[in-house]
């Protein structure tokens, strides 16, 4: 844990008191009678449940609700001892920053040298600053080499670091961080700790969301947890006991952690997809040669068998996102050969691909199209065993009804894994879909997920959690 600040000596930069928030439509509040103070130089873990209200709470303070989706605000939220409740969006990112979980949403420009000057030109910064600020930023955050790339080259975790540098670079006291470690890779991991460690000496304050506390444990002050829509101060006895309750093991379909322990009653070690997969044990289902794109250099040829779990490995940009996108014919390799249950399909279209072959994408929002979740995953020709099981498992029966893009990021990969296994694939290609899940929940996903490769299925995807690389007991492939 990070050191204590010292409150006595200090005044609160930020006060929430007697928060609640209520979406439109809903009856109850999604948080209630929240009260907390950050004060300067602190760094701040926001824990709990999936959909249980974090984001939610950050939204609120930077005045994204309810001014942009609406709902009803009641409390109050200060700055400095100022009320900021009547401040607008606007107004209030003149001391608050905020990193969204989907950073597509946060993007304006072509390129990541626009991108970095955009923010600061918005802020009237001074034209002779802005080059040495964009450049600073550039190194700071690793993006030297990529500084006239188009964004759309980026990787998810360099368009992750990219909007930090962006961010960082106007120098707002309190920064609003929802899963900022969600796609980065080790170094990227270890690059950010360091900054936050350096805002917060330099008295920034800093209110994170963040499920890998392994990953945030060091840097934190303190630490609370949503439960029910209520926010608490956990008080963590010590970080050996913390780790060890929230350390997902390679030997059970569950985490350690007490609070959020998986009844054996809701896991069971059936699969939801029927075992009708033709493939016998240990066949090849895929396997590649010199498949190559964009002018980069051939991937490593691949071959992969019926229940098999590979995973790709690699930093951010090296990749693996392209190549699952080949593996799926959303991409067309420029040379190279696919085959996929022994037939060559490098020149089929994504949609004869994709009768064997499914895709669970990074961002949940480009495949989610139904006006609830039920009936994403009923999609014709879905039936309602398989159905109905994956939404048991997956822990999405309360949320039925409910439209797909109205559920939190975690809840809508949950979902997105739902719908593409719903089809009963034989090859399930999965897209660092795993972050943004408490434990429970990724324990859920995980237990379906080698039910499915243990009924036959093969499954390729990304992670940058060993925790779920050695309970997949995944075949690793570095790129």
């Amino acid at each position: 844990m990070g050191n204590a600040s010292k409150h006595s000596q200090l005044n609160p930069q930020l006060e929430v008191i007697n928060l609640s928030f209520t979406h439109i439509g809903k009856s109850k509040p999604t948080i209630a009678d929240i009260n907390f103070e950050v004060y300067p130089g602190e760094v701040i873990l926001i824990a709990g449940a999936t959909g249980s209200g974090k984001s939610t709470l950050l939204n609120c303070i930077a005045g994204i609700s309810p001014e942009h989706i609406g709902g009803k605000l009641n409390g109050q939220i200060l700055y400095q001892g100022n009320e900021i409740n009547q401040q607008s969006i606007r107004e209030r990112s003149q001391n608050f920053c905020i990193l969204l979980q989907n950073v597509e949403t946060q993007i304006f420009t072509d390129r990541v040298w626009e991108e970095l000057v955009f923010g600061l030109e918005n802020w009237n910064i001074d034209t002779k600053e802005i080059p040495l600020l964009a450049e600073t930023s550039l190194q700071e955050f690793g993006l030297d080499l990529q500084r006239n790339w188009h964004i759309n080259q980026l990787s998810a975790g360099q368009k992750q670091r990219l909007l930090l540098g962006c961010m960082l670079a106007t120098g707002q006291p309190v920064l609003l961080l929802d899963e900022p470690f969600a796609f980065l890779d080790t170094k990227g991991v270890e690059l950010l700790t360091q900054i936050l460690n350096s805002r917060r000496d330099r008295g920034q304050s800093v209110i994170l969301i963040e499920h890998r506390f392994d990953v945030v444990k060091e840097i934190c002050n303190r630490i609370f947890r949503f439960q029910d829509g209520k926010l608490s101060e956990w008080d963590i006895p010590g970080v050996a006991d913390w780790e060890d309750e929230n350390r997902l093991s390679s030997n059970q379909n569950y985490f350690r952690d007490r609070s959020y322990h998986v009844s054996t009653d809701l896991i069971t070690h059936t699969s939801p997809v029927p075992n009708n997969l033709q493939q016998t044990s240990n066949a090849i289902v895929l396997q590649t040669q010199n498949l190559s794109w964009g002018g980069y250099p051939a991937y490593p040829n691949l071959q992969v068998n019926s229940g098999e779990t590979v995973l790709l490995k690699g930093d951010n940009g090296c990749g693996k996102t392209t190549l699952l996108k080949l593996l799926s014919g959303l991409l067309k390799p420029a040379t190279g050969k696919l085959e996929v249950l022994g037939r060559d399909v490098t020149k089929r279209s994504v949609v004869q691909i994709a009768k064997n072959v499914g895709f669970v994408l990074q961002n949940p929002n480009h495949q989610l199209f139904a006006d609830s979740v039920q009936s994403e995953i009923f999609q014709p020709g879905v039936t309602p065993e398989v159905g109905s099981s994956l939404i048991e498992k997956l822990n999405l029966s309360l949320l039925i009804e409910q439209h797909p893009h109205s559920l939190s990021q975690g809840q809508k990969r949950r979902l997105a894994l739902g719908a593409v296994l719903a089809r009963q694939p034989q090859i399930c290609l999965l897209d660092e879909i795993m972050v943004g899940q408490d434990p429970k929940s990724l324990a859920l996903m995980l237990d379906v997920l080698k039910n499915f490769t243990g009924n036959g299925g093969t499954l390729i995807f990304t992670s940058h959690d060993p925790s779920v690389v050695d309970v997949l007991k995944a075949r690793v492939i570095p790129l």
